[in-house]
């Protein structure tokens, strides 16, 4: 399999989380040198409100970007193996986690979480844990991964609408994947595929009776590769 990564988007954002947590650092002991004066005391009050925005900034996309291994790194290292007709594109389109293959077209919406994480059609549920709220200023939510990942697709299927002809428009499959080896998923009828890094390679790979023509396939690696070149991510 090939990768594509956008190096230069992720060494852009750990530098983002780097400055804007010092910065929140920062911040916040300005906050408890003027806690001492108390004309300064709505000063205080700004700086530790800042503090908290910076700091909770950086250590956001500290997670996110710097912490290894990142989503694009579990999904190609559990995408090992496959051939060379395999394409991961991460961080250069629409969608986050693009895999284009003989097999399908499929957007990845990778998810970090843990614990017991429960869906039922498109809702979702993650049972509640105490120690969560240690986390809430700097992981995001569960939210929707069915709605996020689908309106993922859609931005993927105009881009690929302006770039490609009529007679070449292929189906984008949509898959929701759990990165954490601690998360215990419960599942009844997902609307979408909800996956773990152990069971994504089969899927990828045996997806669908219906394999892309191999004309539609080298146009839309085309546009895809032209697409990270123009972007300096190739």
């Amino acid at each position: 399999m090939k990768v594509v990564v956008n190096e230069r988007l992720i060494a852009s954002r750990g530098r983002l989380g780097k400055i804007a947590s010092l910065t929140g650092l920062a911040v916040l002991l300005a906050g408890f040198g003027f806690s001492f004066f108390p004309r300064y005391f709505y000063v205080s009050l700004l700086c530790l409100f800042l503090g908290l925005v910076f700091s909770n900034i950086g250590t956001y996309n500290l997670n996110r970007w710097v912490k290894r291994p990142r989503s694009d790194e579990v999904i190609a290292r559990a995408l090992k193996g496959l051939d060379d007709r395999f394409w991961l594109f991460s961080y250069v389109l629409p969608a986050e986690h693009v895999v284009l293959g003989p097999t399908g077209l499929f957007v990845i919406k990778a998810k970090p979480h843990d614990g017991d994480i429960m869906c039922e059609g498109s809702r979702w549920r993650r049972k509640f844990r105490w120690s969560y709220l240690l986390r809430i200023f700097y992981e995001e939510s569960l939210g929707n991964p069915t709605a996020e990942v689908a309106w993922e697709a859609e931005r993927l299927r105009k881009f690929l609408a302006q770039k490609l002809p009529e007679d070449a428009q292929v189906e984008v499959k949509e898959v929701i994947l759990f990165t954490s080896p601690a998360a215990r998923l419960e599942l009844h009828s997902p609307l979408t595929p909800v996956l773990t890094a152990k069971t994504l390679k089969n899927h990828i790979r045996q997806k669908g009776a219906e394999l892309i023509p191999q004309e539609t396939y080298q146009k839309v690696l085309e546009v895809f590769r032209q697409h990270a070149e123009e972007i300096g991510a190739a």
